[in-house]
């Protein structure tokens, strides 16, 4: 009976005890905004349809809210290419310019020698914008010129990364983040004598380094 008793204090001590401890490791919420620069390198498929496909310059800001091993926010990314006309009589090649809004998630998967690595979960959308937005191909038609419009572009994106996190002091912290993002367009191209237009899907790929100021919420 003694020992049962003494049993059974033993571990009632052990759970109170536990409990109190994970109570009092429970982090609080914190606010984590971020700024972050990189390349992104678009889809080689893209090469196809005259885009310069070649590693160009990434930025986002990122807002997530934190608690514990998981987070949440939004991200806004910017980057640009060129896309060539093939046409002799028009000089220069529009700039495709494409903005990002991204829903993100993420869960911390491993903490080692104060690195911690995050997965990343993200969708939201893709808008696509030429600069200029008109081509005139002079003498094109009957008429005279023919004006080609450039229409923005809107589609869904979805992606997944691996972030790299280092905290430099409380309110600070340094990542090397590494996506995957995805997203389809219609296209038109020519096979053998006839214009084929489809849904094509892409995958472009970006690393970039990320800086993050922290704010606890309590």
């Amino acid at each position: 009976m003694r020992f049962r008793r003494t049993l059974l204090l033993v571990t009632a001590v052990v759970l109170t005890t536990t409990g109190a401890a994970r109570g009092a490791e429970t982090p609080a919420w914190h606010l984590a905004t971020s700024l972050s620069a990189g390349a992104m390198t678009p889809d080689r498929s893209l090469a196809d349809y005259r885009w310069d496909t070649r590693p160009t310059s990434l930025f986002s800001v990122q807002a997530l809210a934190v608690r514990g091993r998981v987070a949440g926010g939004l991200r806004m990314s910017r980057w640009s290419t060129t896309q060539g006309t093939g046409l002799q009589d028009v000089v220069g090649d529009p700039t495709v310019r494409m903005t990002q809004y991204d829903l993100v998630g993420q869960v911390r998967v491993v903490d080692f020698l104060g690195f911690e690595l995050w997965g990343t979960v993200m969708g939201g959308l893709v808008g696509l914008a030429y600069t200029p937005d008109q081509v005139v191909i002079p003498g094109a038609g009957p008429g005279g010129d023919i004006t080609v419009d450039y229409a923005p572009v809107n589609e869904t994106s979805l992606g997944i990364g691996l972030e790299i996190k280092r905290e430099l002091a409380r309110w600070l912290a340094a990542s090397l983040v590494a996506e995957q993002s995805r997203f389809s367009l219609d296209t038109y191209h020519r096979r053998g004598d006839e214009i084929v237009a489809e849904r094509q899907a892409f995958a472009n790929w970006s690393l970039r380094l990320q800086v993050s100021w922290i704010l606890d919420l309590g």
